[in-house]
């Protein structure tokens, strides 16, 4: 049975003669319109990437490169991106230079998604059609700011394109479904969440071949070469890593599945507003598009061929935000690019929408959709224009000049990804694994790492030491973490905390006290004092080991502090919070009220 869908066929709106005016004008260079602002939108994206924020797992993504490197990498899955990126290290930039490198390449992805995307629509929509779907999806705010972005979205989104165009496109076939299994099982070891894309991948099967026969031949190609290519790549790249612990692969795989999926209804319905509320053209006409693919689908003539469904059955990953915890905006430009398809369907409605007697009225509408979306790409791209790096680039900088040497550190998310961190990846995933734990990690950890200092840019660190900061329960440490943290960490400069201790006597002015960072430490304090029996000035340096020690005021005074003597200045620039680093209005709980009241102290 043919298929029911004609992208090809003229529409009485392309083929009528038109009259003077703009309207008209547009509607003779509809093509030539949409092509130069999708090309537009692709190079523009070269000089926004070097711009927009650095996300945290931006950050993250590009530490474990670095743990690549070093060694000191373990985790088998959604790690295998190291060997793409494996010579961002080796450059010698900063962290920002590399991840804007990194973006780089990921933008490279991203053109070939956009030509895969337009290939996949122009199976189901005219030229025109497929160049408006495609630039609504280029022009839609989270493609627009993290299409981008430093993490294994583009990457999964490339290849799954991928998956679909070798079975829908070229070389279709068996050779299309074995092409699509070895690319949808690389796609799985970058990110699990491209099994999103092997249901899609099922249910084409389904429309596309008639008979059990025909569709079992086709998945079981697909599942065959799928099996043999994960197998393949997993036990290269395991062979590259250090050994695991036992049943790490295993513990993580379940641990996924149970918090993606088993988070309730519309887990992220905040992201899902703010995409919608900057997005109603592409919204609306995304859901008129599945009103109508749905209507094609059920005439009578259509009703017996499963390939009417199909521009429904690709749009199915648009529908995973309903449960899938992580939907958060960076998982739009991931789930967008097939559901703009049925944007390409309503385009191609109102194109041909008005009878031939009034075939005006539709090309004036068609002019307009042209025009809006223009619109909403240029406003699009003004709005991230900003240079909103250039306080974590100054950041970095002031960090490594107090610290130019690698050492280990304590931090939420790897922004300094050539230094071994300590502890674990501080999203809302983690601190809710960290919670469900319930026990203290970091006496242990600073006694096993010996952490030299603490970035707290992550709301759970920040709060734990800041006095007057709060953040949502669920992102509060435990009380002997919090304990531990604050004994043992002073603050020098902004979210810099060093090695120490504020130590405050009374009575006689002795005072035992306990060190959990053996090193060299700054006496600071208003008179001198005996510390293990020796004589301090203030000012000096004394090495200490790790575990108790004793001071003795002697005369008056009974405070000082011990530092960290390799800090050795404060930077002149004042200093970034979790905030201003990472601009955001407010995170988990935290204010730019309580920034500046803590400023102010």
């Amino acid at each position: 049975m043919p298929s029911p869908w004609s992208p090809s066929r003229a529409m009485p709106s392309e083929t009528a003669a038109t009259n003077g005016g703009i309207a008209a004008w547009i509607a003779n260079h509809t093509d030539r319109v949409l092509a130069v602002a999708i090309l537009c939108a692709l190079a523009i994206k070269f000089v926004l990437i070097a711009r927009i924020n650095v996300n945290w797992d931006e950050f993250y993504f590009l530490e474990t490169t670095h743990q690549y490197i070093q060694g000191r990498l373990t985790g088998r899955f959604q790690t295998f991106h190291v060997h793409l990126f494996s010579w961002l290290p080796r450059l010698g930039w900063n962290e920002i230079d590399q991840i804007v490198a990194g973006r780089a390449v990921m933008q490279v992805m991203a053109v070939a998604s956009a030509f895969l995307t337009y290939a996949i629509a122009r199976r189901f929509v005219t030229r025109r059609g497929a160049l408006f779907a495609l630039l609504a999806y280029l022009s839609a705010s989270a493609v627009i700011e993290h299409g981008a972005s430093f993490r294994v979205d583009p990457i999964a989104t490339f290849l799954s394109l991928l998956a679909l165009f070798a079975i829908l496109c070229r070389p279709a076939g068996l050779r299309g479904a074995a092409l699509a299994g070895a690319a949808m099982a690389l796609a799985t070891l970058v990110t699990i969440k491209s099994a999103f894309y092997v249901v899609v991948i099922g249910g084409m099967f389904w429309c596309l071949v008639p008979g059990w026969r025909g569709r079992a031949k086709l998945g079981l190609v697909f599942a065959a070469s799928f099996s043999v290519a994960i197998a393949a790549l997993y036990l290269f790249h395991s062979a590259t890593l250090p050994p695991q612990e036992a049943a790490g692969a295993g513990a993580f795989l379940r641990s996924s599945a149970s918090k993606m999926f088993f988070d309730g209804v519309f887990p992220r319905a905040f992201d899902l507003i703010w995409f919608v509320i900057p997005n109603p053209l592409f919204c609306l006409m995304l859901a008129e598009g599945a009103v109508i693919a749905w209507a094609i689908a059920r005439k009578p003539a259509n009703w017996a061929s499963w390939q009417a469904f199909l521009p429904l059955v690709l749009a199915l990953p648009v529908l995973t935000p309903i449960l899938y915890r992580n939907a958060f905006t960076y998982f739009y430009p991931f789930i967008l690019p097939t559901a703009a398809i049925l944007v390409g369907l309503s385009f191609d409605k109102h194109r041909q929408g008005a009878p031939r007697s009034n075939a005006g009225s539709a090309v004036k509408l068609a002019a307009v959709l042209v025009v809006a979306q223009c619109v909403i790409l240029v406003f699009g791209n003004i709005s991230k224009l900003a240079d909103d790096v250039r306080v974590q680039r100054q950041a970095i900088a002031d960090l490594r000049a107090i610290f130019p040497d690698p050492v280990p550190y304590i931090e939420g998310f790897g922004v300094l990804a050539g230094y071994p961190r300590s502890g674990f990846f501080m999203s809302s995933w983690g601190m809710d694994s960290y919670r469900q734990a319930g026990k203290p990690v970091f006496a242990d950890l600073v006694a096993k790492d010996q952490p030299a200092f603490l970035l707290a840019d992550a709301p759970s660190l920040y709060a734990a030491l800041v006095p007057g900061v709060q953040v949502d329960e669920n992102r509060t440490f435990l009380p002997e973490d919090i304990r531990f943290l604050q004994e043992n960490y002073v603050r020098h400069w902004g979210m810099l905390f060093v090695a120490g201790k504020h130590l405050r006597a009374a009575g006689s002015g002795n005072l035992a006290f306990n060190i959990a960072v053996a090193g060299a430490y700054r006496f600071e304090a208003a008179a001198p004092a005996i510390i293990d029996g020796n004589r301090m000035e203030p000012g000096t340096v004394v090495v200490l080991a790790a575990g108790d020690h004793t001071i003795d005021f002697g005369g008056s005074a009974r405070e000082a502090t011990l530092r960290w003597a390799a800090a050795s200045h404060v930077p002149d620039r004042a200093p970034a919070d979790p905030l201003t680093f990472f601009q955001r209005k407010s995170w988990a709980g935290m204010t730019p009220q309580m920034m500046r009241a803590d400023a102010s102290r």
